[in-house]
């Protein structure tokens, strides 16, 4: 078997970058970015590597410094990232500990009314060609609230592209070692807890179909044209209890040449998202600018609209 299933994680990740990853505030994860970016990235050959990220968004200014050391040879990786709102986190990983196996962890620390909040993450992932497995282990010990937090999560697929995958998550309080209930769960282990996930991946088309707890679903597709043009959809029903509504959206990626490219999105709200993207050869870099409106609402621009300049490979 030569097909590697995707990682649970990853299910429905490609309609989901589609949506977001070009419109979206990247570090304001879910809100429609509307200010002045500035961005810069620089590589060596020596595996060093440095971005950096600065916002203006109504006013209030986010800095971020993030750095990497990668040695292929080894397999290992070194990260800091630093931020304006002074979180700290340094990470290393292997990939070469075993075949299949790589592994990360995680320090981090975030500055929240005067103390610092610490957490430590283990993150283990396994994939097995040969048989068509991956998993997946994330352990957050949280150091100031006594704290331990588990995601065990695995998928199958065959040479069909068709993946099936499950994740649960655990809570413990390390000083009494009692699992702690989920919101609306009635015992702290309850099979309502359960996510799983259906994915069917071919070379022009993926699709997904994705259940989490309290009744939240995501269905969704992403097609690719031979022209490199992506169409995605997604039909989504939120948890309940959720201030939010069950709602169909569109997303689009399309080059107009080797230069230019649109991506859009809208869905069934009446929210409609767009940014145009120019990339310039001397000096390397990418200009991008992004708006947005509800038409439930009218037709005005959502205001200021979002401009953002990438420096080098950012």
């Amino acid at each position: 078997m030569s097909f590697v299933p995707p990682l649970f994680k990853d299910f429905g990740k490609a309609i989901k970058d589609l949506c977001t990853k070009k419109i979206d505030d990247e570090k304001d994860k879910g809100s429609l970015f509307s200010g002045q970016v500035l961005k810069f990235s620089a590589s060596s050959d020596s595996g060093v590597k440095i971005d950096s990220y600065t916002r203006n968004k109504e006013g209030v200014f986010l800095s971020c410094l993030d750095t990497e050391y990668g040695c292929k040879k080894t397999g290992t990786k070194f990260t800091l990232n630093l931020n304006s709102k002074t979180e700290v986190e340094i990470a290393a990983s292997s990939s070469k500990l075993y075949e299949g196996t790589k592994a990360t962890l995680t320090g981090k620390w975030k500055e929240e009314k005067g103390k610092w909040l610490r957490d430590i993450v283990l993150d283990t992932q396994y994939t097995n060609k040969k048989y068509g497995f991956a998993g997946q282990e994330k352990v957050t010990v949280e150091l100031d609230t006594k704290t331990v937090k588990a995601e065990i999560s695995a998928s199958i697929g065959d040479d069909s592209g068709l993946s099936c995958g499950c994740m649960y998550p655990f809570k413990l309080k390390t000083d009494t070692f009692e699992l702690v209930k989920a919101k609306g769960a009635e015992s702290a282990f309850t099979v309502e807890q359960l996510s799983l996930g259906v994915e069917m991946k071919k070379e022009d088309i993926t699709c997904s179909l994705l259940t989490k707890p309290q009744s939240e679903i995501e269905l969704g597709f992403v097609k690719t044209n031979s022209n490199g043009t992506k169409l995605g959809g997604k039909f989504s029903i939120p948890a309940d209890g959720s201030d939010d509504v069950s709602k169909v959206q569109l997303a689009l990626n399309h080059k107009l040449d080797g230069a230019t490219s649109l991506y859009g999105t809208f869905d069934s709200t009446g929210s409609l998202k767009g940014t145009v993207a120019k990339k310039f050869s001397d000096p390397s870099l990418t200009f991008s600018l992004t708006f947005g409106m509800d038409i439930s609402k009218g037709y005005d621009l959502v205001q200021p609209v979002g401009v953002a300049i990438a420096l080098g490979d950012a």
